[in-house]
C-alpha cells in the first residue's frame, strides 16, 4: 500500500474549479445578503420618527 494515496491522506486538497466554484457561491451568497433590506418593517404605513436633539 503506497502511504501517500489519496485514501490514506487527511488533508483534503480542493482542485482549481471546486475554489473557483465554492468562492463563486460565497460571493454570490454575500452580494445578495448585502441587498436584501431585512430592517424595514414588514407594514407599508409605516413612518419616521421625529427625534429632537437639544444641548445647553
Amino acid at each position: 500500500m503506497n502511504p501517500l494515496s489519496p485514501s490514506s491522506t487527511a488533508i483534503h486538497r480542493f482542485s482549481w474549479r471546486t475554489f473557483i466554484q465554492y468562492g463563486s457561491i460565497w460571493i454570490a451568497s454575500s452580494v445578495i445578503a448585502a441587498c436584501t433590506n431585512s430592517n424595514q418593517p414588514s407594514t407599508s404605513n409605516s413612518q419616521l420618527d421625529k427625534v429632537t436633539f437639544s444641548t445647553n
